[in-house]
């Protein structure tokens, strides 16, 4: 199966990574690629230097590599989006549609999206932390964040094209992702958590702000990329999929894993927030139907996932 994966950061290295290792081809399309990131994450994945927006760049690519799946992870995020709001969204969005008429064009079959549990309408949520895990069908945002909006339109519209043009289509939204990555698309606790290890790596003192690092579903981008690797591959019965730990993590739950990693190394969490707190993330994604629709099975919990971000900051220091 030939795959293209789009935006070569976190998610879409390790996405490729996975697809190889599986026997797939994957080529990674990015704007501005970070070769040595891309390099030190997966050595075998051609690198197309492209923007999603550039229709005929992407319908060569589509064509001279013979793809048969899209998988959509490149957006702008968090900060990045917030700077130039109108640039930020309609690059999400015209990127978006760029790539759903490509795939028109060219006869691609499936289409995933990358997508996010902020969609989702937080403050629905129990006032209990760790209740009910949250289903698929939760009520999404109306829209007051420039990301969450972009992405809530998006999703829709690729959902009219798919019914409209006959192609396969499906949502893999993700919890709380955390790994070894360059973030240049504009995370906050993604890296908070990699300041924090390599803090505690170096024999810094850390201290973890409850607003940034908070209660939340944190899945390591391991399972993450398994999950859209399994999506690729396996028969889609419904529109949303959900890519979690199973696990909910306190802030001194994420202190006690770089504990754990880095033996003596000091960390501390704050009392109060400096900065936030951005959500409320107190219940974690309902896994049940990734799991028995595409085999999911989540393989790092907190303590295991934190270790293995620990070895490759070692390994590439």
């Amino acid at each position: 199966m030939n795959v293209l994966v789009t935006g070569a950061g976190l998610v879409g290295c390790n996405t490729a990574r996975q697809l190889i290792e599986r026997g797939h081809q994957a080529v990674l399309y990015d704007i501005a690629p970070n070769e040595p990131y891309i390099r030190s994450v997966v050595d075998r994945a051609e690198v197309v230097r492209g923007d999603v927006q550039d229709m005929p760049t992407v319908i060569e690519t589509l064509q001279k590599h013979k793809i048969e799946v899209i998988a959509h992870t490149a957006f702008l995020i968090g900060g990045s989006i917030n700077q130039r709001p109108f640039a930020g969204v309609r690059a999400n969005v015209d990127g978006a549609l760029t790539l759903a008429e490509a795939a028109r064009l060219t006869g691609v079959k499936r289409f995933l999206l990358a997508g996010t549990f902020g969609v989702y309408d937080w403050e629905k949520q129990s006032s209990e932390i760790g209740a009910s895990p949250i289903p698929e069908d939760f009520p999404v945002i109306s829209g007051d964040h420039f990301y969450l909006a972009s992405k809530v339109a998006v999703e829709g519209l690729l959902g009219a094209f798919a019914k409209h043009y006959g192609f396969e289509y499906a949502i893999v939204r993700f919890a709380q992702i955390y790994g070894r990555g360059h973030y240049a698309a504009g995370d906050y606790a993604g890296p908070a958590m990699h300041d924090a290890l390599a803090k505690a790596l170096a024999g810094e003192r850390v201290q973890i702000d409850p607003g940034v690092l908070s209660w939340n579903d944190y899945v390591y981008a391991k399972d993450v990329a398994q999950g859209m690797a399994l999506a690729c591959e396996r028969p889609l019965r419904h529109r949303i999929y959900h890519l979690g730990s199973g696990t909910l993590g306190s802030p001194e739950d994420v202190a006690e894993a770089i504990r754990r990693a880095v033996p003596g190394a000091s960390v501390e969490v704050l009392p109060q927030p400096l900065v936030g707190p951005f959500w409320r993330h107190e219940q974690v994604l309902d896994l049940r139907r990734t799991q028995q629709e595409i085999g999911y099975q989540p393989e790092y919990d907190l303590v295991k996932g934190v270790a293995d971000f620990a070895a490759e900051l070692r390994r590439l220091s």
